[in-house]
């Protein structure tokens, strides 16, 4: 082949016209000056070899070929493996969802692993994060991928989403020969996000299932590779964006069917997230949230006071920014004040009527010298169970919705600390009847999460060689797919807000609070969600901090004028609330008011 010269990358009209092309994407604007339309550009590879014999062509039509087999191969492998989550009881071809991890008892040396990258990272994402309601469970989570991802492309926004989020957990959790997974998950990554542009510009596919589950893997993925707090921000926007395609749709739109339904609630569960930690009114209002669909199991009521309790701390925020101090004033925040303890009441009476199969059940009780501190030989941050009882729960979903109860409690006690610092302000309110109440609910409340934590990270699982019985949900976890494994990332991600809280929160003991960072950091290196690294390097208490802020705009000196007393009216004002103790899960009764 002859040198011809340097090769033209102009569009093919203007070669065809004989004219200098100013190579535009996606079109050239000579053409579009001239009103003419741009045939486009030639393929780079067909610049480079410019002989286009049929030896070439023969070359690039193959290796395209092969290109597209491999995709579609992979897609295939992935899609069978899929179609076994619904099934469980079935058992599973011998290629599918093998772990590399298991030997064989035969003495011949093993053979390396020949499961593809993207199927291993597909069943250990379904493994790990897809919980189906088998066996009698009655709650589900993500378990709308299932039915989603059967009837999608390979090449579609949702497969590129769900294959990003699967590659990046399987690279924090493990490696693999020869894969740079965490470069392989970013590219998939990058090409969900394009499809997912593009979906939502096309008014056919812009408020449909596939793209709104798209966005919310979007979501997930944000918290499994989050190393700096700008991710976050991505993540936020993901969340807004789902929120504005069910806010399109329609609400009773989405209700027309089952995977519609199930994606409302996981928009729900998202906007909960977003709301209580920002601080931020729910958008479109409690009500609109609530009307219709699940309202009457054991999540959606818990949701229905996580809604409420972000409103109200909202509100309490609002008002605290720009009032100043007055008679008047000083009343709303009380009536404020009641309604907090008024809401918390509902809360810790809805707990006590939860029926006793969905309620938790005390396994035992450790001891320092069981884990291993009263030696000293560990501290806090390395033990597994803080001293104290440890619960166990019908399923994991179950115990997720018992601690965000908790959660709301503990935002509700450090909101009515909040008001009752600006009330006494400049005196102190340590002293506080109100602040004893609170007190008391926030340390059961604590209490009560860290019990559970040890049943999320899958600890129980391993006592039964300290003869420890306990029902684990029989022997499957209600996972996709997989055996039941002691760590496993959905209740790890369940569990970030709740450790936050204990670590941040101002009644944490110090001990509380650095059990709950060495639990953030197993999260982080353990289970392989990198949201916990961010919010464990955090260094924030509440409500001291925003008590402060309060004063600071009043002009008052925040760290003077703790008195041990309050002026008379207060004393009067701020009564006893009526509002019970924390639970006491053993004997399944609430405290007096």
């Amino acid at each position: 082949m002859v040198y011809g010269g340097k090769p033209s990358r102009g569009c093919r009209t203007c070669r065809t016209r004989r004219i200098k092309c100013d190579e535009a994407k996606p079109t050239c604007k000579r053409c579009e000056k001239s009103k003419r339309e741009c045939l486009g550009y030639r393929p780079e590879f067909e610049i480079v070899h410019r002989d286009q014999n049929r030896s070439t062509v023969r070359r690039m039509r193959r290796a395209v070929s092969q290109q597209r087999q491999q995709q579609q191969q992979q897609y295939e492998d992935e899609s069978q493996s899929l179609s076994y989550l619904l099934t469980p009881s079935h058992s599973p071809p011998p290629h599918l969802f093998q772990s590399s991890s298991r030997q064989t008892l035969s003495p011949s040396p093993v053979p390396a692993p020949t499961t593809p990258i993207g199927q291993r990272a597909t069943c250990h994402f379904a493994s790990n994060f897809i919980l189906v309601p088998l066996d009698g469970h009655a709650h589900g989570f993500m378990d709308y991928l299932v039915p989603l991802l059967g009837a999608e492309p390979p090449e579609s926004a949702l497969s590129y989403a769900f294959s990003s989020c699967a590659l990046a957990l399987l690279g924090n959790r493990s490696r693999a020969d020869n894969v740079d997974l965490a470069k392989r998950s970013l590219k998939e990554h990058t090409l969900a996000l394009a499809r997912t542009h593009a979906a939502l510009g096309d008014p056919a596919t812009a408020t449909a299932d596939a793209t709104l589950a798209a966005v919310m893997m979007l979501c997930l993925y944000e918290s499994i590779t989050a190393v700096k707090e700008s991710r976050m921000l991505a993540w936020r926007s993901h969340i807004m964006g789902a929120l504005q395609i069910v806010k399109s749709r329609g609400r009773e739109e989405m209700y027309r069917t089952k995977t519609g339904t199930i994606l409302f609630n996981a928009v729900r569960h998202q906007l909960i997230s977003r709301t209580l930690s920002a601080g931020i009114p729910p958008p479109l209002g409690v009500d609109w949230w609530m009307q219709g669909g699940d309202t009457d199991s054991l999540p959606a009521v818990c949701q229905l006071f996580s809604l409420k309790t972000g409103e109200l701390r909202a509100e309490v925020a609002h008002l605290l920014t720009g009032i100043s101090r007055t008679a008047e004033s000083i009343e709303i925040l009380l009536e404020m004040s009641q309604r907090v303890r008024s809401l918390d009441h509902d809360i810790a009476t809805w707990l006590a009527s939860i029926p006793p199969e969905s309620c938790p059940r005390t396994l035992c009780w450790m001891w320092d010298d069981e884990i291993d501190l009263s030696q000293g030989t560990k501290s806090y941050s390395e033990v597994a169970v803080f001293p104290g009882r440890v619960d166990i729960y019908p399923d994991l979903v179950t115990a997720n919705t018992w601690n965000i109860a908790r959660v709301a409690r503990l935002l509700l006690a450090s909101l009515s600390i909040r008001i009752t610092g600006w009330v006494s302000s400049p005196m102190g309110y340590h002293n506080t009847t109100e602040y004893t109440t609170s007190q008391r609910i926030s340390e059961g409340a604590i209490t009560d999460i860290i019990a559970s934590i040890p049943y999320h990270l899958g600890w129980h699982t391993k006592q039964h060689m300290r003869g420890m019985s306990h029902d684990s949900n029989s022997e499957h976890s209600g996972f996709a797919c997989g055996e039941d494994a002691p760590t496993k990332a959905l209740p790890g991600l369940f569990l970030i807000w709740s450790l936050t809280c204990i670590k941040n929160f101002d009644l944490s003991t110090e001990e509380q609070r650095a059990w709950a960072k060495g639990r953030l950091r197993f999260i982080e290196e353990q289970v392989g969600l990198k949201y916990a690294r961010i919010v464990n390097d955090v260094d924030f208490r509440f409500p001291s901090m925003m008590i402060r802020q309060d004063r600071l705009k009043e002009g008052l000196d925040p760290l003077k004028g703790h008195s041990s007393g309050l002026p008379l009216r207060l004393k009067v004002v701020l009564q006893t609330p009526m509002t019970p103790e924390s639970l006491d899960y053993v004997e399944r009764s609430p405290s007096p008011e």
